[in-house]
């Protein structure tokens, strides 16, 4: 009897931080004074799940299909990067089974707005 192939991809990503808000974070908004900069609208937790799912499919990474030089993604919400990714994994057979994501910051105070990405992002996976 084979078992399904369990695959395991990890992502990471990093922007600076600028003056402003809301931080966008796990596609929602969140109330803060300071912003990420980015070529989209800096969603790091997104991007790092992006490259997660890419990296366990083999299909590379978020830069590979979302190239910062390409001005088609210049602050393109996230979420929609997010759905292309996991449709092209689904295209070539893999399922996402579960995400495990950390946000490392001092500022803002992340607990509070767990629940509302958790659901924001099950619902585009």
């Amino acid at each position: 009897m084979d078992s399904p192939q369990i695959r395991v991809g990890i992502g990471y990503d990093v922007h600076k931080i600028r003056k402003g808000g809301p931080l966008r974070l796990g596609g929602i908004d969140i109330p803060a004074e300071i912003e990420l900069e980015g070529h989209s609208d800096a969603d790091v937790l997104v991007h790092a799940i992006i490259d997660a799912i890419f990296g366990a499919a083999g299909l590379g990474d978020i830069g590979d299909h979302f190239p910062p030089s390409d001005p088609a993604y210049r602050g393109i919400d996230s979420l929609i990067l997010l759905r292309n990714a996991k449709e092209s994994a689904a295209a070539k057979g893999f399922q996402i089974i579960n995400i495990d994501a950390t946000v490392i910051a001092e500022a803002p105070r992340l607990g509070a707005y767990k629940k509302a990405m958790a659901v924001r992002l099950c619902e585009v996976l």
